[in-house]
């Protein structure tokens, strides 16, 4: 049996993982870097053509050192793109007592009955608690993310359940 190459190019529609039964684990992550790595990859090549440039048509250290700087700004700019990318990550997981957020190296822990109010600005979901600091999750993807879309339904569902909100049914 082959597999359909139709279905496999299909992206999922969120990244959602089942932890343990009733919790759910989300993953905001940014887009590749593709500009800053492009811009990386062109400065490198011209940098090792004027470093090759130099040598075979003897064009002096001058144009060495232009060479090997615009090499070393590229490889600084490709690293520097990959790390920012990397610490954008978010990880939020819905846990039936409490939403847990790890970004950057940081845990922070919000029980659902200390949720006030949740505000969305533009890509910034502010989780406004009753005591303590607020906490704020940024969406590092498109305003349509998937993922994004999902994780909000999915606090709008907790928020509702922790509550005792129950959907209204429609009677006929």
């Amino acid at each position: 049996m082959g597999s359909n190459p139709t279905l496999a190019a299909v992206p999922p529609l969120a990244r959602l993982t089942f932890v343990t039964l009733g919790d759910r684990r989300f993953t905001l992550t940014a887009p590749p870097p593709v500009r800053a790595l492009a811009i990386a990859a062109v400065t490198a090549l011209v940098g090792a053509g004027l470093m090759v440039a130099s040598r075979v048509l003897d064009l002096g250290t001058v144009v060495l050192v232009v060479g090997l700087v615009g090499l070393g700004l590229a490889v600084a700019l490709a690293v520097t793109a990959l790390v920012l990318a990397a610490r954008a990550r978010t990880d939020l997981d819905l846990e039936s007592e409490a939403v847990t957020i790890r970004r950057a190296g940081q845990v922070r822990r919000v029980p659902w009955a200390d949720i006030g109010t949740v505000t969305l600005t533009g890509p910034r979901l502010a989780l406004v608690r009753k005591t303590g600091d607020d906490v704020v999750v940024v969406n590092p993807s498109a305003p349509t993310d998937p993922t994004f879309t999902a994780l909000l339904a999915a606090l709008q569902n907790r928020l509702d359940n922790d509550r005792g909100y129950q959907t209204p049914t429609s009677r006929g």
